[in-house]
């Protein structure tokens, strides 16, 4: 007895979208805005922000947060700046240059050569930095594209 073989297509389709809160409140909630209003997988946004594809799904679930290291490629996949604080301040450009650079607190002191609780200090108004740093950080914020510090 012989076996026949009919072509065989295998369609795989997108699951359906969940869906989305439309005005976010966490990080998690903007990628996942953004991800579903782009039509993109959970693996196609790991790839474009070089993480895996678990980590975009703790974000988007609320099981994690990013990393501020991983903030410049989030800020760019959005397409805005996602945090809401003040940036009239010394204090709130501070922290924005920093979300933006994608820097720890460690590694922004290395910047301005001070210690990371005193770059913390600064961004909860505790101290006001030294003139010569303020001038750098207004340097640095406006620096910054235009998108992320409207």
């Amino acid at each position: 007895m012989a076996l026949t073989f009919l072509p065989y297509a295998k369609i795989v389709k997108k699951p359906s979208l969940k869906p989305y809160n439309a005005n976010p409140q966490t990080l998690g909630e903007h990628i996942k805005k953004r991800r579903i209003e782009t039509n993109l997988l959970q693996k196609e946004v790991a790839a474009i922000i070089g993480v895996s594809e678990d980590s975009v799904t703790y974000w988007e679930n609320g099981r994690a947060i990013p990393q501020v290291q991983h903030y410049p490629r989030l800020i760019t996949f959005l397409g805005y700046y996602p945090f809401i604080h003040e940036t009239k301040s010394i204090a709130g450009k501070l922290k924005q240059v920093r979300n933006c650079l994608g820097l720890s607190y460690e590694q922004c002191g290395e910047v301005f050569s001070v210690h990371a609780s005193t770059i913390r200090a600064w961004e909860l108004k505790h101290h006001c930095p030294p003139a010569v740093t303020h001038l750098l950080i207004t340097a640095l914020w406006d620096s910054l594209p235009e998108f992320v510090t409207i």
